[in-house]
């Protein structure tokens, strides 16, 4: 196993970008196809080419909404030597692993906390949290730094054949993911890792809140968007219905299901996270215990295995099964004065944090 992710830095147009990313990661990309395609029959029922049918169906919205990024999918398919239809499915994989509503026995999702420069020990917002999924992507994710030709340059954790996941520009605007599992009807609109990359081509926190509330969009999820400027804000997604989430004491937390009670009643994370309750809990109790944090006691904080096996800080079950197999696959600390990520490759409880500086 690496002992970090790989790095790229990719510059120019949206196609070349896209086509230095396929190229360089093409054996992960594959690897990440057979995966979510095994995934997405066992979550969804959905055989691999009636998931490439409805990953097509995004096509004309992307065409439409997100030009450029619809440019950066061909680049990525051609240098990957895959259709784009699969860099579409890679991009549209939450939207359709939520299709089946009986689908269950999801465990292990993500961690997210905003703090303002007035909860930390440096003066300066930060945003961190612990990205939980299937362990493959210890060998499959990799940090991109990219300098578009006419957007903020970019740097974020994805994992390969994805144009985002968690990142921050060089404007100052970071955003984190919280995936939500609403009982609204995926619609037509933009995937979830095409939204996140939208918010780190704005200019600020407010613009990128303006973006995500007017932008047509397919399913649900939890934004956690701050910028240098100190504006921290939760965004809770479903495709027709956005709620709004204001620092209180300083802090936004988040973990998998919808914490506004009007978004609540469509709540589907509840029952299929079974651990999103104790790690939200958790989470809030650990952050009121403190009245500052830096780096070392957010690392403890993400290093947290109380409430194991289902706890903040994820590992492997002996007896998950191959599409269960979730574990902490990295922790990020993002630094958006600095414009840095702190980066674990795996649980924070034992992998160091490397850093890495959008210059």
């Amino acid at each position: 196993m690496p002992k970090f992710f790989p790095i790229l830095e990719l510059k120019g147009n949206p196609y070349d970008i896209g086509l230095a990313h396929g190229r360089a990661l093409a054996g992960a990309i594959k690897a990440n196809l057979d995966l979510y395609f095994a995934m997405v029959r066992e979550l969804a029922g959905l055989e691999p080419n009636k998931c490439l049918s409805l990953a097509g169906n995004f096509l004309q919205v992307m065409k439409e909404d997100a030009a450029a990024l619809l440019e950066e999918m061909e680049g990525i398919a051609q240098g990957a030597d895959v259709s784009l239809e699969e860099i579409m499915f890679l991009n549209a994989r939450s939207e359709l692993m939520s299709m089946r509503p009986e689908a269950s026995g999801l465990r292990g999702e993500c961690t997210a906390i905003g703090l303002a420069a007035e909860r930390t020990t440096g003066g300066r917002p930060i945003l961190a949290q612990n990205w939980d999924w299937h362990e493959h992507m210890l060998e499959t994710a990799a940090v991109f730094m990219i300098e578009p030709s006419q957007r903020p340059k970019a740097l974020y954790l994805a994992e390969a054949g994805q144009v985002a996941k968690i990142g921050i520009n060089s404007c100052g605007v970071a955003v984190l993911l919280n995936i939500l599992f609403s009982e609204e009807t995926m619609r037509s609109g933009l995937p979830v890792h095409v939204l996140l990359r939208m918010v780190l081509s704005t200019e600020n926190a407010a613009e990128a809140e303006a973006l995500i509330k007017n932008a047509r969009r397919a399913g649900a999820s939890h934004f956690l968007i701050g910028d240098d400027e100190g504006r921290i804000k939760g965004l809770e997604l479903a495709p027709t219905e956005i709620g709004e989430i204001e620092l209180e004491n300083g802090v936004v937390f988040h973990t998998n299901h919808y914490c506004i009670p009007e978004l609540a009643e469509k709540d589907r994370g509840r029952l299929l996270f079974t651990d999103t309750i104790a790690r939200f809990d958790r989470a809030g109790a650990l952050l009121s215990s403190r009245k500052k944090w830096d780096t070392r006691s957010l690392t403890e904080l993400f290093s947290n295995h109380e409430d194991g096996p289902l706890s903040i800080c994820r590992h492997r079950q002996s007896s998950d099964q191959e599409f269960q197999r979730m574990v902490t696959v990295a922790s990020c600390i993002i630094d958006v004065t600095e414009r840095k990520m702190l980066i674990s490759h795996g649980q924070p409880c034992r992998a160091s944090y490397q850093e890495v500086t959008l210059n």
